[in-house]
């Protein structure tokens, strides 16, 4: 008995039951029955190696018939099979339009058309186009290869012999976002899941000539947005052979090999790996929102970050080299930066926080501009690998020598960088001397005596230290001072008092990675930590700190302009304006980031986190006065 059958009987029955004769089944005769929708048909797309034109046809009253036109000259009835339709098509060179009519069996009609731009390759270099007849260069005696997917063109590339179509949907299918880039049995936070729905792409073109089998000139790559709407931030488009990423062997986003090599060690993975080795060429093209293109180049490529390498979605470091191109990147990439040329750049996912609120560290370096510390400007922009949407990422600048020379003026030559508890990152063998220096005179002195608070300050800037250890404490980093720390000098023969900025041989800060900034919530007792020798934070790494707090003039300049940038930097209103514009920035595109990696899980969940986050920044204040004054004393 059929389950609907079955119900009106028991129904019947329970009537019955009642004194109730059941009522009558009603059947819909058909005038009630509502009408068959007519036919729909899109255009999607053209198969440059076997020249069809395709798109899908449906009609809820049966089979379609498709006839496609090419400024209204007929070219014939498609072939249809499953939904999809195709016929084939050489675009011709002076073409318009395209038009194709479905009409099913009952006669009702439907149509879509295309009309076309016809571009050549090295005209108007913007991103955001309508659907575009493409125009490669030809010239005799050589032939003109070219790919659609990223690849490099070789003489068993498409070949080309007429304009390539590019339509809103003719991009090759999303084949990359569906490759995990962790392992398997990664713990949960760190494991890939698949995109919700078929990621957003764009169109890339690259082509190369060859005479013979020999390559004439280098390769030449585009990326365009075909027929929508101008996404709300800028672009990054990368592109390079898919080997570069992931493959097993030399892959640098993947697991891969060492992964295999070592499968107890949740640490081996080829996105672990570092060093020139592991840097792989790619072709670099950036976008303002307006789609004009700031640069476009050959670079180099290597995974940015440690910790942050084993999240699925990976911040990239960017390398401008005569090896692949110009030396630079060159351009007004941040709006109010004197600098305009980057040696290096990185795309970076927020680090511990892309799965948060994905702004932290970016607006947070952002509250910090009008101080005199050392930051990372900072854009969030979109990025796409190989024509497919690879999510938000922050374009910033990268804490080297080469951003030391841009903002400071300095001889990158003589830049010396250590980290943490100073270990050298850049320099030459010995450079790291001086700190140990520092650092055993402060363990073996009391700074409360004037002479030797002042060989101290002789070889630091206090002003600086203090700014930077405000900034930190006040932002609750608890990924800090054990980690992420980096302090700079200009090797000079001798301290020269009353240089310019940087260039005295002073040893200053630079300040990154706030992704931790009050992941604890307000009441994280951050000064209590790093006062306490005790503490996780350790004690080598507050040793500087807790040593000048003894002169009682550092003591009131540390609580003066502690106090100072409560009430102003980290003010509530300023900080609530900041966090409000940055959410607004990314608000729209959020739904693709979060569909593509689901880093964070859901738009529900990211604005939680928001308002957390929220809470935490205006709060903050009185809870840092209350540990101000029960640590160093009433204010």
């Amino acid at each position: 008995m059929r389950l609907r059958h079955f119900a009106s009987f028991v129904l019947g029955l329970l009537l019955a039951g009642a004194g109730c004769e059941p009522a009558p089944e009603r059947r819909l005769n058909e005038a009630e029955l509502p009408p068959p929708s007519g036919p729909r048909v899109t255009i999607d797309g053209h198969e440059p190696d076997t020249h069809r034109l395709f798109g899908a046809v449906a009609s809820d009253a049966g089979p379609s018939r498709v006839q496609v036109y090419e400024d209204g000259r007929f070219l014939g009835h498609a072939d249809i099979d499953s939904g999809r339709w195709s016929l084939p098509w050489w675009p011709g060179r002076r073409a318009l339009s395209l038009e194709v009519v479905a009409r099913d069996r009952q006669g009702a009609e439907a149509r879509a058309r295309v009309d076309f731009q016809h571009l050549t390759f090295d005209a108007r270099p913007g991103l955001y186009q309508p659907e575009t007849l493409l125009a490669l260069p030809t010239a005799q005696g050589l032939r003109t290869y070219f790919t659609r997917d990223g690849s490099t063109p070789t003489p068993e590339s498409s070949r080309y012999t007429a304009p390539i179509a590019l339509l809103a949907r003719s991009t090759p299918p999303a084949r990359w976002s569906f490759v995990p880039t962790t392992p398997l049995d990664a713990p949960e936070v760190l494991r890939w899941i698949a995109p919700l729905e078929e990621p957003p792409q764009v169109a890339v073109v690259r082509y190369r000539q060859f005479a013979g089998a020999e390559p004439v000139g280098p390769v030449r790559t585009r990326t365009f947005v075909i027929g929508r709407a101008p996404y709300t931030l800028p672009v990054l488009s990368l592109v390079t052979d898919a080997a570069n990423f992931f493959d097993p062997e030399t892959g640098i986003y993947v697991p891969g090999l060492a992964a295999e090599a070592r499968p107890d060690d949740p640490l081996a993975a080829n996105y672990r790996q570092n060093g020139k080795e592991w840097e792989r060429p790619v072709h670099v093209e950036w976008f303002e929102t307006s789609g004009q293109r700031v640069f476009a180049q050959d670079a180099g490529v290597r995974i940015h970050g440690s910790g942050s390498a084993a999240f699925p979605q990976k911040s990239l470091r960017l390398y401008a080299k005569e090896d692949y191109g110009p030396k630079t990147f060159a351009g007004p990439v941040f709006p109010g930066s004197p600098v305009t040329e980057f040696t290096r750049l990185i795309a970076r996912t927020s680090g511990q926080d892309q799965g948060v609120t994905k702004l932290r560290d970016c607006m947070l370096q952002g509250l910090l501009a009008e101080t005199r510390l050392a930051i990372q400007a900072c854009r969030p922009t979109l990025v796409f690998l190989n024509g497919e949407y690879w999510g938000l990422h922050e374009l910033r600048e990268r804490l080297d020598e080469y951003y030391l020379a841009s903002h400071y003026g300095v001889d990158r030559k003589k830049a010396v960088i250590l980290e943490n508890a100073g270990v050298l990152d850049v320099g030459e063998e010995g450079d790291e001397q001086p700190y140990q220096e520092l650092i055993d005179y402060v363990a073996t002195h009391d700074l409360s005596v004037p002479e030797h608070s002042a060989w101290v300050r002789a070889r630091m800037d206090v002003e600086d230290f203090i700014e930077y250890q405000v900034a930190q404490l006040y932002l609750g980093n608890s990924d800090w001072p054990r980690n992420n720390v980096k302090f700079w000098r200009l090797r000079t023969k001798k301290l020269e008092p009353g240089a310019a900025l940087g260039h005295d041989g002073r040893w200053r800060w630079l300040v990154y990675d706030l992704d931790a900034a009050l992941f604890h919530g307000p009441d994280h007792d951050s000064l209590g930590r790093v006062l306490d020798e005790t503490s996780d934070a350790g004690a080598w790494s507050t040793l500087l700190l807790r040593g000048l707090l003894q002169s009682p003039e550092f003591k009131a300049r540390f609580i003066e302009r502690f106090l100072w940038h409560i009430e102003h930097t980290f003010a509530e209103e300023r900080v609530t304006a900041a966090l409000d514009a940055a959410a607004e920035a990314l608000e729209l595109e959020m739904p693709d980031q979060v569909a593509r990696w689901s880093q964070p899980a859901s738009m529900e969940g990211w604005r939680e986190n928001l308002l957390f986050f929220r809470s935490a920044l205006i709060r903050r204040p009185e809870i840092m006065r209350q540990q101000l004054e029960q640590y160093l004393g009433p204010q």
